[in-house]
Protein backbone atom coordinates (compact mmCIF):
# COMPACT_ATOMS: atom_id res chain seq x y z
CA UNK A 1 0.00 0.00 0.00
CA UNK A 2 1.45 3.31 -1.10
CA UNK A 3 0.42 6.77 -0.02
CA UNK A 4 -0.56 9.36 -2.62
CA UNK A 5 2.33 10.64 -4.74
CA UNK A 6 1.85 14.22 -3.48
CA UNK A 7 2.12 13.06 0.14
CA UNK A 8 5.20 10.96 -0.62
CA UNK A 9 6.86 13.87 -2.43
CA UNK A 10 6.16 16.23 0.50
CA UNK A 11 7.50 13.74 3.04
CA UNK A 12 10.64 13.01 1.03
CA UNK A 13 11.34 16.69 0.37
CA UNK A 14 11.20 17.48 4.09
CA UNK A 15 13.13 14.37 5.16
CA UNK A 16 15.88 15.04 2.62
CA UNK A 17 16.04 18.70 3.66
CA UNK A 18 16.79 17.72 7.24
CA UNK A 19 19.38 15.19 6.09
CA UNK A 20 21.09 17.77 3.89
CA UNK A 21 21.10 20.21 6.82
CA UNK A 22 22.73 17.60 9.06
CA UNK A 23 25.18 16.84 6.25
CA UNK A 24 26.47 20.42 6.10
CA UNK A 25 24.15 21.33 3.24
CA UNK A 26 25.30 18.53 0.97
CA UNK A 27 23.00 15.94 -0.56
CA UNK A 28 23.89 12.40 0.60
CA UNK A 29 25.46 10.33 -2.17
CA UNK A 30 23.89 6.94 -1.59
CA UNK A 31 21.79 4.67 0.56
CA UNK A 32 24.54 4.21 3.17
CA UNK A 33 24.87 7.96 3.69
CA UNK A 34 21.10 8.39 3.84
CA UNK A 35 20.83 5.58 6.39
CA UNK A 36 23.62 7.06 8.51
CA UNK A 37 21.96 10.48 8.41
CA UNK A 38 18.61 8.95 9.34
CA UNK A 39 20.24 7.57 12.48
CA UNK A 40 21.58 11.06 13.22
CA UNK A 41 18.11 12.54 12.93
CA UNK A 42 16.75 10.27 15.65
CA UNK A 43 19.82 10.58 17.86
CA UNK A 44 19.71 14.37 17.66
CA UNK A 45 15.97 15.00 17.31
CA UNK A 46 15.69 16.94 20.55
CA UNK A 47 18.49 19.21 19.41
CA UNK A 48 17.26 19.85 15.89
CA UNK A 49 17.75 23.56 15.70
CA UNK A 50 15.52 26.42 14.72
CA UNK A 51 16.72 26.29 11.10
CA UNK A 52 15.26 22.82 10.64
CA UNK A 53 11.94 23.89 12.12
CA UNK A 54 11.86 26.81 9.70
CA UNK A 55 12.88 24.50 6.86
CA UNK A 56 10.25 21.78 7.33
CA UNK A 57 7.80 23.07 9.92
CA UNK A 58 7.11 22.24 13.55
CA UNK A 59 4.54 19.58 12.68
CA UNK A 60 7.08 17.56 10.68
CA UNK A 61 9.63 17.82 13.50
CA UNK A 62 6.94 16.56 15.90
CA UNK A 63 6.31 13.62 13.56
CA UNK A 64 10.00 12.76 13.71
CA UNK A 65 9.96 13.01 17.51
CA UNK A 66 7.19 10.39 17.53
CA UNK A 67 8.97 8.11 15.05
CA UNK A 68 10.43 4.73 15.91
CA UNK A 69 13.75 3.85 14.27
CA UNK A 70 14.82 0.31 15.10
CA UNK A 71 14.88 -3.29 13.94
CA UNK A 72 11.67 -4.90 12.77
CA UNK A 73 10.41 -8.11 11.30
CA UNK A 74 8.70 -7.43 8.00
CA UNK A 75 5.79 -9.85 7.90
CA UNK A 76 4.11 -9.16 4.57
CA UNK A 77 1.58 -7.01 2.78
CA UNK A 78 -1.93 -7.41 4.06
CA UNK A 79 -5.06 -5.81 2.63
CA UNK A 80 -4.71 -2.58 4.68
CA UNK A 81 -0.94 -2.18 4.63
CA UNK A 82 2.42 -3.68 5.45
CA UNK A 83 2.90 -5.21 8.87
CA UNK A 84 6.12 -4.76 10.84
CA UNK A 85 6.88 -6.13 14.29
CA UNK A 86 9.29 -4.23 16.54
CA UNK A 87 11.87 -6.84 17.54
CA UNK A 88 12.42 -5.27 20.99
CA UNK A 89 8.88 -4.53 22.13
CA UNK A 90 7.01 -7.12 20.06
CA UNK A 91 4.50 -4.44 19.01
CA UNK A 92 2.94 -4.80 15.57
CA UNK A 93 2.53 -1.79 13.25
CA UNK A 94 0.55 -1.47 10.04
CA UNK A 95 2.36 0.97 7.76
CA UNK A 96 2.21 2.43 4.28
CA UNK A 97 5.15 2.81 1.91
CA UNK A 98 6.24 5.94 0.07
CA UNK A 99 7.06 5.22 -3.56
CA UNK A 100 7.94 1.53 -3.93
CA UNK A 101 5.88 -1.38 -2.63
CA UNK A 102 7.89 -3.21 0.04
CA UNK A 103 7.06 -6.61 -1.41
CA UNK A 104 9.03 -5.67 -4.52
CA UNK A 105 12.33 -5.74 -2.66
CA UNK A 106 11.72 -7.59 0.62
CA UNK A 107 10.91 -11.25 1.11
CA UNK A 108 8.18 -12.03 3.61
CA UNK A 109 9.27 -12.66 7.21
CA UNK A 110 12.71 -11.07 7.22
CA UNK A 111 14.60 -8.78 9.62
CA UNK A 112 14.98 -5.14 8.57
CA UNK A 113 16.06 -1.80 10.00
CA UNK A 114 13.84 1.16 9.18
CA UNK A 115 11.86 3.99 10.74
CA UNK A 116 8.12 4.29 11.20
CA UNK A 117 7.05 7.93 11.03
CA UNK A 118 3.54 9.26 11.66
CA UNK A 119 2.72 11.62 8.79
CA UNK A 120 -0.60 13.04 7.58
CA UNK A 121 -2.77 10.39 9.26
CA UNK A 122 -0.54 7.54 8.10
CA UNK A 123 2.20 5.49 9.67
CA UNK A 124 4.96 5.47 7.07
CA UNK A 125 7.93 3.26 6.50
CA UNK A 126 10.43 6.04 5.79
CA UNK A 127 11.72 4.43 2.59
CA UNK A 128 15.19 3.65 3.90
CA UNK A 129 14.99 -0.07 4.50
CA UNK A 130 18.16 -1.88 5.43
CA UNK A 131 17.69 -5.62 5.12
CA UNK A 132 19.56 -7.81 7.57
CA UNK A 133 19.52 -10.62 4.99
CA UNK A 134 18.10 -12.95 7.61
CA UNK A 135 14.97 -14.87 6.78
CA UNK A 136 12.79 -16.34 9.49
CA UNK A 137 12.09 -20.04 9.57
CA UNK A 138 8.66 -21.55 9.09
CA UNK A 139 7.94 -22.20 12.79
CA UNK A 140 9.04 -18.76 13.96
CA UNK A 141 7.12 -17.15 11.08
CA UNK A 142 4.00 -18.98 12.24
CA UNK A 143 4.48 -17.65 15.80
CA UNK A 144 4.94 -14.10 14.51
CA UNK A 145 1.93 -14.39 12.19
CA UNK A 146 -0.20 -15.77 15.05
CA UNK A 147 0.98 -12.84 17.20
CA UNK A 148 -0.12 -10.43 14.49
CA UNK A 149 -3.61 -11.95 14.30
CA UNK A 150 -3.90 -11.82 18.09
CA UNK A 151 -2.80 -8.15 18.12
CA UNK A 152 -5.31 -7.36 15.40
CA UNK A 153 -8.11 -9.18 17.23
CA UNK A 154 -7.40 -7.51 20.59
CA UNK A 155 -6.71 -3.99 19.33
CA UNK A 156 -2.94 -4.22 19.83
CA UNK A 157 -2.12 -3.54 16.18
CA UNK A 158 -0.91 0.06 15.82
CA UNK A 159 -2.51 1.52 12.70
CA UNK A 160 -2.29 5.29 13.20
CA UNK A 161 -0.38 7.95 15.08
CA UNK A 162 -3.07 8.31 17.74
CA UNK A 163 -2.40 4.79 18.97
CA UNK A 164 1.38 4.91 18.43
CA UNK A 165 3.61 4.96 21.48
CA UNK A 166 7.30 5.67 21.65
CA UNK A 167 9.10 2.45 22.52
Amino acid sequence: MLIRKEQADTFLEKYKSIMAHLNGGGIPSGIKEYTALRSEIYKRIEGIDKNCKELVGEQFIESLRSAICTNFVYLKKYRNGYVLQDTESGIYYQVAALTTPLEEFLPEFCYIETAIVPFENHLLCDGLVFSRNILIGKNMAKEIRDGYWEAKRTGGLIVNSASMTKC
